[in-house]
């Protein structure tokens, strides 16, 4: 099937980039042209229609620096204006059966790659042979030189080809890169998944190896009692948790890190540090944010964290067995707590059971199991 248009959506990251780009080439292009232009001058004749493609160049460029046209109208005043001048240069050519000047026949050549960049395959085909055939109608009247006409033919042939074979491969780069995607996502909350997180981790984990303090730090949280959740409100509101939950963590981890589904109830959350104090912090912020930001209408939900960081381990799998015996250590403990390593422990403040603490940013508590934490 043939693809309906070339048009793909911009991205608000890619937009001003586009068109800072869109407006350079437009610039360029009246540069080039304002040469000709001079040189025309220089010689006692100006074509009017390169004094049009230059003044058009110009109010192209003009519209996109100053104001917010969508890119389809853009695309089609450059094709509609570009298209307009080569027409009235023909018709000129036509009433005074002068034969097509060679100059002439490099305009064709733009309309084809215009047409191609911003009609639909079965559009762009039908322009290029109305255009083929207004040349070869105007060569026959004009006795003009056939064999820039069998140029021009060609060069839009090979045009049409590259443009087909173009969308071709971009729509199956696109189709790879949104399955590679997919295969990385969790569908029900939008995170990276266990498998998009792995691969995140021994990346961490090599460059760590590779580079004087590039250590890191894992925290595997589990929401606590889940399974009564679902059991007693229904696994809708069990996906509700879920979503709910990889929101909070996601606010709270932030630029400093990553956040996955790794599985069930489980989350991962992958800090590009082990400094202990910002450890601590992220640590209990996401576990309080999560604490107080649960599913309205249900009790509050928590969590058990493990932590662990790369510098206790030689190797991805040690790390993530820690990291999960920790959490289990928190949910022994009690659950709704953080397990940190002994290394995340200097200089932590201790409750008044002796337990030492691993959140210092974590507000006061009223109740047992925020002094257990």
């Amino acid at each position: 099937m043939l693809p309906q248009t070339p048009h793909q959506p911009t991205s608000r990251a890619q937009e001003p980039l586009r068109r800072r780009v869109y407006v350079a080439v437009c610039l360029l292009a009246a540069a080039a042209l304002l040469v000709i232009v001079l040189t025309d001058l220089g010689r006692g004749q100006v074509e009017p229609g390169t004094a049009a493609g230059l003044a058009l160049c110009l109010g192209v460029a003009g519209l996109l620096q100053f104001s917010r046209l969508p890119w389809l109208l853009v695309d089609y005043t450059v094709l509609l204006g570009a298209s307009g001048i080569v027409v009235t240069q023909l018709l000129h050519l036509l009433g005074t059966q002068e034969p097509i000047p060679l100059r002439t026949y490099f305009p064709g050549v733009f309309l084809v790659i215009a047409a191609f960049s911003v009609l639909p395959v079965r559009a762009a085909l039908a322009y290029t042979a109305a255009l083929l055939a207004i040349f070869a109608g105007l060569s026959v009247a004009t006795g003009s030189d056939v064999v820039l006409l069998g140029e021009l033919t060609l060069a839009s042939l090979l045009i049409a080809h590259l443009s087909y074979f173009g969308r071709q491969v971009s729509a199956e780069r696109a189709r790879s890169e949104e399955q590679y995607r997919l295969s990385r996502t969790d569908v029900l909350t939008g995170l990276e998944n266990r498998r998009g997180m792995y691969e995140r981790i021994q990346q961490a984990f090599s460059r760590s190896l590779n580079s004087e303090g590039a250590e890191f730090t894992v925290m595997l949280a589990d929401i606590d009692y889940f399974k009564r959740v679902n059991d007693t409100f229904g696994h809708d509101v069990g996906d509700q948790v879920l979503q709910r939950v990889a929101s909070v963590l996601q606010r709270e981890v932030g630029h400093q890190g990553s956040v996955a589904r790794w599985g069930g109830e489980e989350f991962l959350i992958l800090l590009e540090t082990s400094d202990p104090p910002v450890v601590r912090a992220v640590a209990g912020q996401a576990w309080h944010a999560v604490r107080t930001g649960g599913v309205l209408g249900l009790p509050a939900v928590t969590t058990s964290l493990g932590v662990a960081s790369s510098g206790e381990v030689v190797s991805v799998s040690d790390l993530l067995r820690i990291a999960d015996r920790r959490l289990y250590q928190a949910k022994d403990a009690g659950r709704d707590r953080v397990q940190l390593g002994p290394a995340l422990y200097a200089r932590a403040p201790s409750d008044a059971a002796g337990k030492t603490r691993p959140v210092p940013t974590a507000p006061a508590s009223t109740t047992p199991r925020e002094q257990n934490l």
